[in-house]
């Protein structure tokens, strides 16, 4: 029993590694599935989320005052998203290099975890740009 969930999980990881792989060699910027991609299976006691990796955008000159208005317009669209339960965790990076924060999320699909990028105020204005992965974790895994 032990050994088919190993060889499973194995098996789901080794696809994955190759889609992301695939994904890497033709594509700069955010990495995409194609929509015509299978629903994968997956491993017992995991659960699908999506990871999202949020990079500096290219139009981070906005006056001070105007950043400072997106900043709010995004931390108050964080606390909606985790008000209905779509954001499980968000954070930002504390150094200042390219990737400056990441959201996990609890969406069906990957339309729904870029619409909900794409509506956020930081990204709109181009301070931020998504980087959308599936993501597996245990079912009911926390942090600690």
């Amino acid at each position: 029993m032990c050994f088919a969930r190993t060889l499973t999980l194995a098996a789901a990881c080794t696809t994955a590694s190759f889609a992301v792989c695939a994904s890497e060699a033709g594509q700069q910027g955010a990495q995409t599935v194609p929509a015509s991609a299978p629903t994968p299976v997956l491993p017992l006691g995991m659960k699908q989320y999506w990871f999202v990796m949020l990079k500096k955008g290219p139009k981070r000159d906005q006056p001070a005052d105007e950043a400072e208005r997106i900043q709010a317009g995004h931390m108050a669209n964080i606390n909606a998203y985790a008000e209905r339960g779509a954001l499980q965790i968000a954070g930002p990076f504390m150094d200042d290099g390219d990737w400056r924060g990441l959201f996990i999320l609890d969406v069906p699909d990957r339309a729904a975890a870029e619409a909900m990028c794409n509506d956020d105020p930081a990204v709109k204005a181009g301070r931020l740009v998504c980087e959308i992965h599936p993501w597996l974790s245990q079912t009911g895994a926390t942090l600690k």
